[in-house]
């Protein structure tokens, strides 16, 4: 067999500059011109195989220089001396040997099973893992890019500490034990104060919930801040509200007929996006069932769906209720259950929604009157095996909570709550807490904590610890709050939290924030802006145990294990934070006792994990080996409120005739159903609430405990320090319109946000894989906006955005204000049909300023002193310090500037802070605003 050079990883530029020699010399016996309207075939000059020496002299010619490189050898970079060495491709022998090693991405938030090849010591393949039970082996774009993750150039691999002013940019390298003394001298302070909530702890995203709690309750803090309000809190209260027991909707799409989808990219960006994405596929091509999507942006989800419609921004919540209206209005709800199974009458709920008709949403939506009234038929009849399903597209609005509530009610409609093929949830987030604990840590302070619960906001934390990220810096500017430490962890708000310039100078304001550390593997945005960087191990390095929302629909558990030794002097939360209370002591101490490793934590931890023992020697061993583990046994949680209560479930118990509440000591425990007790759903009337009672008063700051008594799962009254913060809030599902968006200027559009199937919000454009694919995010324009504003694909504008007079309406006390933001964008734009025309979507996840020469598209830029935590002559990846293909070198001149070139740029820029009074989600899709053409 011939040898011939392999082309498959050219550089692409000089790929191309070889022009057609390469393409006809391959071909060989015919060739055909085509510069002649009737050509002739022709007979080509015979193939003449090479030989050894003309082989050897091409393969020479085109191998180019070698790259350079470090110590470390890089798994993903070509080998050595060019692309053409590689004659063995792929190579049959590169995963022989190789000890795999299982665990968990962490490059989204879908946490899927994953499977390492490791040799010599480095892990050179990353695949899913087969067993586990949610992601079932597959893997999408973010978790293969795992090596550029684990072994970039730029990782941070020793801790640093600031030597000019903060943010200045002037860094040295200091030892752990320089960065632990520091930072327990710090903290030691804090407590002596007497106000421990200011040391504050926010985070990204976190899968070691339980040494994050510990630490922190040792402490004595609950100042724990998430970024759930720029992420779900909408969606999560809209779900809490029907069913209390769980803020987490999981269609059991594999056996469903119909998929009514608003606003959620499943097939990209989803939570559990891999997990869910596969069974939608499977529910359509095995079982038959139809996806319809509603969406203001042609998402890889909408262009895949069966049917695709495109609302105004905002309006899902009129198209579902208008739905709603048809289902009512022409008999075809599934009157038993809702009769046994709503808390109101049909009756009462046609009172509220009948003047909701599909000609209304036609005027308020633009989706025609006979789709909605055709879709809602559609639905219906495919009950009980049908469900919807939605995300930030429908959630992530002012009006976000009511179009949520809106949507969840067509489930109730029809019956399909808790059926098979129908819409789902799990009593657990992810792995069963009752049956899998953590080993024991510090109880929870009562130190009250602002920043954590503030008071503006109904029901960011009445269920459900839901922190509204987005207004900790404001409150910081306002004085309303202090930090004197603060710790930020796998965490990038300078650059993905809206209004970026609030947040910047917060940041750099001493004042406000005393002190900051830094953890993270990168030296990201927060570093740049930290007095202190500490080197944090990938997900690839640590230990964890960790599950996501079930769409098996049962719980299960998974492990994350180092696969590798941690590079460098890189350690994880597990490591530091030990021996940070050992050093503040004062009792901390007590709760890490020196001799207990980490590997013995968790083993403690999965210790009543069942296995084979005829496989296995314990649950370590198991979960080692397998990597996961779920109860073949239990059975999968469909109807759990028909679960029948039993002579002991009843002892003690009473009945309430009017509502036949099975309560116990005060607490409810079931109700009757057509004369016999069963579970029912764990809400005030052991019912779906349609008609919620408790939100409506917890607006009103009135005492709800009775209520919470009878649901006995979850809900709390709001402290005494909410109480100027009163509200009238609905407690049926409604339409709020959006103010700012009824009557928008000539020159105003509203804005909306999406992410790319290849990145997350903040933490993959570093990896070249991934950055390669999609680094560039134009602005997306419908032809007949474009036409208006004299555009074309490649012109620029300038975007003005404004803040919400919605928020500004209803929300007390933060003072946002409402009207132009000082901040402008200036972009360029890409004509497709694929929005909306009052529309102007931009996706995030780009426009880095730091997080590495990758995240920001520049080959040869400077490290800076940032270096000092790196190993750049240890890690080098050659590769994309030649092939960076998308470099700008326009120096920001549009004229020069190239398509598809550059890093992207920051939507955040003009998005204001815009958090609902509800939940205290952000809304990203709904900023207006102004578009000017840049001549």
């Amino acid at each position: 067999m011939e040898t011939r050079p392999d082309t498959t990883s050219v550089d692409r530029r000089r790929f191309l500059s070889l022009g057609s020699a390469l393409v006809v010399g391959s071909l060989g016996g015919l060739s055909c011109s085509t510069t002649k309207k009737n050509a002739k075939v022709q007979e080509a000059t015979p193939f003449k195989k090479p030989s050894k020496e003309e082989n050897f002299a091409i393969w020479k010619a085109k191998a180019g220089t070698p790259y350079e490189v470090g110590e470390v050898k890089m798994p993903g970079v070509c080998a050595l001396p060019g692309p053409f060495k590689k004659h063995r491709f792929p190579d049959p022998d590169k995963y022989k040997n190789t000890e795999q090693v299982h665990g968990l991405c962490q490059l989204c938030s879908t946490i899927c099973g994953i499977t390492g090849h490791v040799k010599d010591g480095r892990i050179i393949k990353v695949e899913g893992n087969p067993n586990d039970p949610n992601s079932r082996g597959k893997l999408c774009a973010r978790g293969q890019a795992a090596l550029n993750h684990q072994y970039h150039p730029e990782r941070l691999l020793y801790p640093i500490r600031r030597v000019g002013k903060r943010g200045e940019g002037r860094w040295k390298r200091i030892t752990w034990d320089e960065a632990y003394s520091e930072l327990a001298r710090r903290l030691i302070k804090v407590r002596e104060s007497g106000k421990p909530e200011e040391f504050a702890f926010h985070q990204g995203r976190n899968r070691s919930k339980d040494a994050v709690s510990s630490f922190l309750r040792a402490f004595g803090t609950n100042t724990q801040l998430n970024h759930r309000g720029l992420c779900s809190a909408a969606r999560r209260a809209a779900n809490l509200t029907y069913l209390f027991e769980s803020d987490w909707d999981l269609g059991d799409y594999e056996n469903a007929k119909y998929i009514l989808n608003f606003g959620s990219n499943m097939f990209e960006a989803h939570q559990g996006h891999v997990a869910g994405a596969q069974r939608v596929q499977r529910g359509r091509f095995e079982n038959g069932a139809k996806l319809v999507t509603f969406d203001v942006r042609m998402s890889n989800t909408a262009g895949n769906s069966d049917e695709f419609f495109m609302p105004s921004p905002g309006t899902d919540g009129a198209v579902a209720l208008a739905m709603a209206h048809v289902i009512v209005k022409e008999g075809l709800a599934d009157k038993e259950f809702f009769s046994d199974w709503a808390n109101c009458s049909e009756a009462e709920l046609w009172e509220v929604i009948k003047e909701y008709t599909p000609s209304w949403a036609e005027s308020v939506s633009t989706v025609k009157a006979e789709v909605i009234a055709r879709i809602a038929r559609e639905f219906a009849a495919a009950a009980p095996h049908a469900t919807t399903m939605c995300n930030r597209g429908s959630s992530a609005h002012i009006n976000g909570y009511f179009n949520d509530r809106a949507i969840g009610l067509l489930n109730v409609l029809v019956g399909s709550v808790g059926k098979e093929g129908g819409w789902c949830w799990m009593f657990t987030g992810g792995y069963d807490s009752k049956r899998f604990k953590p080993p024991k840590g510090a109880p929870k302070p009562d130190a009250p904590s602002l920043l954590a619960d503030p008071p503006e906001f109904v029901l960011a934390n009445r269920w459900n610890t839901m922190r509204v990220g987005e207004i900790v810096y404001w409150y910081l500017k306002q004085e309303r709050a202090k930090i004197q430490v603060y710790m930020s962890y796998n965490l990038d708000s300078p650059l993905t939290w809206p209004e970026m310039d609030v947040t910047k100078n917060v940041f750099e304001d001493e004042d406000k924030i005393n002190f900051h550390v830094c953890v993270n593997p990168f030296f990201n945005e927060t570093a740049s802006l930290a007095d202190m960087v500490l080197p944090w191990t990938t997900y690839m390095e640590r230990w964890d145990v960790d599950a996501r929302g079930a769409y098996n629909l049962k719980p299960y558990l998974s492990m994350r294990r180092p696969m590798v030794e941690a590079l460098g002097e890189a350690k994880d939360l597990r490591e530091i934070f030990p021996e940070l209370a050992r050093r503040i002591g004062g009792g901390m101490e007590k709760w890490y006792p020196e001799e207990v490793s980490v590997e013995d934590y968790m083993t403690e931890f999965v210790k009543d994990v069942p296995f084979d023992k005829t496989k296995y020697s314990s649950p370590m061993d198991f979960l080692e080996k397998v990597g996961a583990y779920e109860d073949p046994d239990q059975p999968r949680y469909f109807e759990p409120y028909m679960r029948p209560l039993g002579k002991e479930d009843m002892k003690g118990s009473e009945v309430d005739p009017e509502t036949g509440i099975i309560t116990r000591d005060g607490k409810g425990i079931g109700i009757m159903l057509r004369g016999k007790p069963v579970l029912g759903f764990k809400t005030p009337s052991r019912k779906l609430e349609v008609h919620s009672e408790f939100v409506a008063k917890v607006a009103r700051n009135e005492d709800v405990s009775d209520l919470i008594a009878l649901a006995n799962s979850k809900g709390k009254n709001r402290p005494a320090s909410h109480k100027p913060y009163n509200y009238e809030l609905s407690s049926w599902p409604t339409y709020m319109a959006i103010e700012e968006h009824q009557d928008l200027d000539d020159d105003q559009l509203v804005m909306t946000s999406f992410k790319w199937n290849v990145h997350n919000h903040g933490r993959t454009a570093n990896l070249k894989w991934l950055a390669e694919i999609v680094h560039s995010n134009p602005a997306w324009i419908h032809p007949d906006t474009a036409k208006k504003f004299k555009l074309k694909s490649g012109d620029w504008i300038e975007l003005t955005g404004f803040r919400s007079k919605t928020i500004d309406k209803h929300l007390k006390g933060l003072e946002l204000g409402s009207g132009e933001m000082p901040s402008k964008l200036e972009i360029p734009v890409v004509v497709t049909k694929g929005v909306h025309p009052r529309a102007i979507a931009i996706s995030n996840s780009l426009g880095h300023s730091e997080y590495s020469r990758v995240a920001q598209g520049k080959r040869d830029a400077s490290l800076g002193s940032q270096k000092a935590g790196m190993n750049p002559s240890g890690l080098r990846d050659a590769d994309w310090e030649r092939n960076m293909w998308w470099q700008d070198d326009s120096n920001g001149d549009h004229k020069r500037w190239k398509r598809n070139t550059g890093n992207g740029w920051a939507q955040n820029h003009i998005l204001p802070i815009a958090p609902d009074f509800i939940s205290g989600q952000q809304a990203f899709n709904d900023t207006v605003v102004r578009v000017r053409k840049i001549t």
